[in-house]
């Protein structure tokens, strides 16, 4: 043997030695001439046990159900090559196994037909390929019977996917829809944000809600929360778009119920304040006139009776003229220059009364007579006498109350604070609220605060609250500054 043959041996026995699959050489009467060491290791043999035997008589189990022996012989005599071909196979002790073989013609040193047998064991690799299909079975099971709309497009929006949420909810089948841009599915002008956001989709914030209307089959209009998150390859290049839009019809028909529900709570307790409100003032007066009716002699008693008929209607009269101020609140058509240091003198002057004793008042005004708003202002004193009284029902043992009064650009600012115990922070968002009050035995309709928050908004204008527990409430109202002085 030369040295060249030498080589090409030693190079043969180095690849069947290192090459990873099972490898029988046979001649034409399917004897075995060599095998390679993954064969011998697998089929727990040596070489000089399975040399010169037949290959049905080294592999049994490889035969049943199977035309191998046919095909090697086929193989042999014709010189095709047979690919991928899958068979079962149980070496002694070894648990049943897949193998994936292949068969190659070969000529032998002395000229005869033979063939190559050449197996991979892929029973861990078929396991793993039916758990991928379980998997993407199981998903798209999940993606279909989800409640959401699952849509998945290309980058540049154009649709791949379309579960049978998003048929339910638009009428578009998912054939239909494949191929069309996401864009083309929403109503102007948001189809607009829509195409801005795939044109940057690299950029866009993952998870962040986006509300989108998306067009249906019968031409109306759905609202959609939509979710979008990249799916990126492996070099961080945006693949696919994954969408999912949660139907907003149901949220929004409850929401609508629950405002109804919130406005017929409202409503009982208005009717169940104004009964109450009217009741008193019409009792005291029916009393008084009752007596009237009965012959009054002395006139002290005669004039009282008549003061309670006639202060009892004027109650009642109050309460209803606040009532349609809140229910009506119109905006303002005569406005006039109001001194608002003129209003809040005579405010203090009509709710000084029911200051407790030992009450101080300390006033902050501008050194100039006045600071003008554009208002009515009788309108005006009405709201800065109801937050004088409720400041000084908020201080039962005495406090002080602050006015502050001053211009500040296109703005009149007046301040009504107290020092009593301040306002809950659960309170905060009620106080403006129609006959919310915090003292149930307060002899006060509950309305004032509503009726000067509506007041200042009629003018324009704003009302605003700061608290803190035990300091105190400063109640600051923004109205705008007299037109004709307005450039000053």
């Amino acid at each position: 043997m030369n040295l060249e043959a030498l080589h090409y041996e030693s190079l043969f026995h180095a690849l069947m030695a290192t090459i990873p699959s099972s490898i029988l050489i046979l001649d034409e009467r399917l004897a075995v001439v060599t095998a390679n060491h993954n064969f011998l290791e697998k089929s727990r043999a040596s070489l000089n046990s399975i040399l010169g035997r037949r290959l049905q008589d080294i592999i049994p189990s490889a035969f049943e159900g199977t035309a191998l022996e046919a095909q090697i012989r086929k193989v042999s005599a014709f010189g095709d090559t047979l690919h991928r071909q899958r068979m079962s196979y149980r070496a002694p002790g070894v648990p049943l196994r897949i193998y994936s073989y292949s068969i190659c013609p070969l000529r032998l040193q002395d000229g005869a037909r033979g063939a190559v047998l050449v197996m991979d064991d892929v029973t861990d690799l078929l396991k793993l390929s039916e758990e991928v299909r379980r998997m993407q079975l199981h998903v798209a099971s999940i993606v279909e019977s989800a409640g959401d709309l699952i849509i998945s497009t290309e980058p540049n929006g154009a649709i791949m996917t379309w579960n049978a949420a998003a048929e339910r909810s638009t009428g578009f089948a998912s054939t239909e829809v494949r191929g069309s841009r996401l864009a083309d599915h929403i109503d102007e002008p948001e189809n607009q944000e829509v195409e801005a956001c795939f044109r940057n989709i690299a950029e866009i914030a993952e998870n962040q809600p986006v509300e989108w209307p998306m067009r249906c089959r019968n031409g109306t209009s759905i609202p959609v929360s939509w979710r979008l998150s990249r799916m990126t390859s492996g070099n961080g290049e945006v693949a696919a778009v994954v969408v999912v839009g949660r139907n907003l019809v149901e949220q929004r028909a409850m929401e609508e119920q629950v405002r109804q529900g919130e406005k017929l709570a409202a409503l009982g307790m208005v009717i169940g304040g104004i009964a109450h409100e009217i009741r008193n003032p019409l009792g005291v007066s029916s009393a008084a006139a009752q007596l009237l009716q009965r012959g009054v002699s002395s006139p002290a008693l005669l004039d009282e009776c008549v003061g309670k008929v006639i202060s009892g209607i004027d109650r009642a009269s109050l309460i209803v003229e606040s009532l349609l101020r809140f229910a009506r609140p119109g905006p303002i058509k005569e406005t006039t220059r109001v001194n608002m240091v003129d209003v809040a003198k005579n405010a203090l002057m009509f709710a000084s009364g029911e200051a407790a004793a030992g009450t101080a008042v300390e006033w902050n005004l501008p050194s100039a007579k006045g600071v003008y708003a554009e208002g009515v202002q009788n309108l005006l004193e009405l709201v800065v006498i109801n937050l004088m009284l409720n400041a000084f029902q908020a201080m039962p043992d005495g406090g002080q109350l602050t006015i502050g009064i001053r211009r500040v650009s296109r703005d009149v600012i007046v301040e009504i604070g107290d020092t009593g115990q301040g306002i809950p922070e659960s309170h905060i968002t009620k106080i403006f609220d129609p006959f919310f009050t915090m003292r149930g035995g307060s002899r006060r309709s509950g309305l004032g605060l509503s009726v000067s928050h509506s007041i200042v908004r009629q003018h324009g204008g704003s009302v605003s609250v700061r608290t803190a527990a035990g300091v105190g409430t400063t109640f600051t109202i923004r109205l705008p500054v007299y037109r004709a002085e307005g450039g000053g």
